[in-house]
């Protein structure tokens, strides 16, 4: 089954410069800290999967740090060339479908062209049984009240609501087995402010409320799905990386939220 397209105009160059801003905003206090919070749960929900293949792909394609890692073989994906990354279209991976274990999307659906068409090209490439993680920002909560209001590189973000995302995936043939959320504290400038307001993180996951700034969803595939299959001629070799298969970079839509 196809997923509904609904989306609004952004030009690739628009995107490349709101992820450059927003990766930069990563090195301020509450960028640090929500990588502080994705990082614990992303090293905890990974010993959940099994398998030799994982892949990221996101604002941070490096989140997770290899040597926690259960699984054997990374690769990190990235729209544009960078230390370790293989850049890609983000609708056309070098990947054999259902070839990998895990595919890690690291706010890839916050910063995309097409949201709806980057999730079928991450859950193609995972096999049946394996898993995708996804985080994403929420929109019910205190960072949603940035995006709404139009503030800084926040208004421009996807914010797709975790129920949205759960009904895409099990259009996809995935079942969410987890859901997390973290940040519940304001993203305030501040490190002070942020101190100040660290109870609310501690009464959030206390009590399990879904109000974080960001989900974290774990994913397993039951089916194949009805995506169509590309022919490809990509596969897993024994030593080093696959190499890229030149794709057509169309003009997509990016989704509203």
């Amino acid at each position: 089954m196809e997923i509904p397209e609904q989306s609004r105009s952004i030009s690739q160059e628009d995107l490349l410069r709101l992820i450059c801003v927003a990766r930069q905003w990563l090195d301020s206090a509450p960028g640090q800290m929500l990588l502080s919070s994705e990082r614990c749960i992303v090293q905890q929900e990974l010993q959940k999967c099994f398998g030799q293949h994982l892949v990221q792909y996101g604002l941070l394609p490096g989140l997770l740090d290899e040597q926690h890692s259960v699984l054997r073989n990374h690769w990190r994906l990235d729209l544009q060339v960078g230390p370790d990354c293989l850049p890609v279209d983000e609708t056309s991976w070098p990947f054999a479908p259902h070839s990998l274990d895990v595919v890690l999307l690291h706010h890839g659906l916050d910063f995309c062209l097409s949201p709806r068409s980057l999730l079928r090209e991450a859950s193609q490439a995972v096999r049946a049984g394996g898993h995708l993680l996804v985080f994403g920002f929420n929109p019910w909560s205190c960072w949603g009240l940035n995006h709404f209001a139009g503030r800084d590189w926040f208004s421009e973000a996807g914010f797709i609501s975790p129920a949205r995302l759960t009904d895409w995936l099990e259009l996809l043939g995935f079942a969410v087995e987890k859901r997390v959320d973290g940040c519940y504290r304001p993203p305030l400038n501040s490190s002070a402010w942020l101190e100040r307001f660290s109870w609310l993180d501690s009464w959030g996951q206390r009590h399990q409320l879904p109000g974080g700034g960001f989900y974290f969803l774990r994913a397993r595939r039951q089916t194949l799905g009805a995506i169509p299959r590309r022919q490809r001629t990509i596969a897993f070799p024994a030593l080093g990386l696959p190499p890229l298969v030149a794709g057509n970079r169309r003009a997509h839509k990016r989704d509203k939220t």
